[in-house]
């Protein structure tokens, strides 16, 4: 079966992690990585790969067609449409984006809905890939009635915390790939802590019936190490030792941290980098194309 031809747009370390990502696969077939001036290197010395190097400002004007590009993965937040007019088959924003797209997807979450019609796609943000997994698998066995999402990021110490954004899109991003949890979540403001080298989701929510702190650490555990072994890590170490920067899962569950009283539950799973989430990337672009119905 012939690869599917992919083509990134955009620099710095996202770009570089999804490089990473790609290396070694003979399912996907990198032709061009276009990272303007300005944009952040990317690394793309990835071994055994030949591809074209880019530095197009407009996004108008990129060569997909010419390359004849299956997907295009855009770290840059860029306009999809401008990407399907300059001839990519499709589009999979992996950064934040203004216009609309046809599908959010989270993989492993409602990466099946994909169809051949979805030609934008966004795949949601690292916070949902981490939190996701836990809702999916929670809400199956205690149900979800309603919660809050409270994300923990690293603040370097020269930036002003008031120039961040003020929520990760967790939440919203949740209700679009888990319809059945529509409404039942909002986002707290990120908290920022300097010299933190990772990232933490934590979730309290009220379930559907009373539990313990054993049961929800026992469905996690077994989720991780069963139909999720790809995606979650369960954590059973201090949250600093448990993630690894070159681990390709993007939740790591923290069991330590659960907390049960009555229907009131409140869980945490954490990522470091971007690694995880370009594994996840890699892996939604190869379900759109060849998606599971038309």
């Amino acid at each position: 079966m012939t690869a599917t031809r992919i083509a990134i747009d955009g620099g710095g370390r996202l770009a570089a992690s999804v490089l990473r990502a790609l290396a070694g696969r003979d399912d996907l077939e990198l032709v061009a990585l276009n990272a303007p001036p300005g944009s952040g290197d990317a690394d793309a010395d990835v071994e055994g790969t030949d591809f074209v190097r880019l530095r197009e400002r407009d996004t108008r004007r990129l060569p997909w067609k010419r390359h004849a590009v299956d997907i295009v993965l855009d770290c840059s937040g860029g306009d999809a449409r401008d990407h399907l007019g300059a001839g990519a088959r499709k589009v999979l924003n992996c950064a934040p984006a203004a216009a609309r797209h046809d599908k959010t997807v989270v993989y492993g979450i409602n990466h099946h809905a994909l169809r051949d019609s979805h030609r934008s796609v966004h795949s949601a943000c690292r916070a949902t890939h981490c939190i996701a997994p836990v809702a999916r698998v929670l809400h199956d066995a205690l149900g979800i009635s309603n919660g809050m999402l409270t994300a923990v990021h690293s603040r370097p110490h020269d930036v002003d915390a008031g120039s961040l954004p003020q929520r990760t899109g967790a939440a919203e991003h949740l209700h679009r790939v888990l319809p059945e949890l529509d409404h039942c979540f909002d986002e707290t403001e990120p908290m920022r802590i300097p010299g933190v080298h990772a990232s933490l989701v934590g979730m309290v929510f009220v379930a559907e019936r009373a539990s313990s702190v054993e049961e929800v650490n026992s469905l996690m555990q077994a989720a991780a190490f069963g139909d999720w072994a790809d995606i979650v890590r369960y954590g059973d170490t201090p949250f600093t030792t448990a993630l690894s920067d070159r681990d390709t899962r993007s939740c790591i569950f923290e069991s330590g941290w659960t907390q049960v009283s009555g229907r009131v539950v409140k869980v945490c799973a954490g990522y470091r980098g971007d690694l995880g989430y370009a594994h996840r990337v890699v892996d939604t672009a190869r379900a759109m194309h060849r998606p599971l119905s038309p």
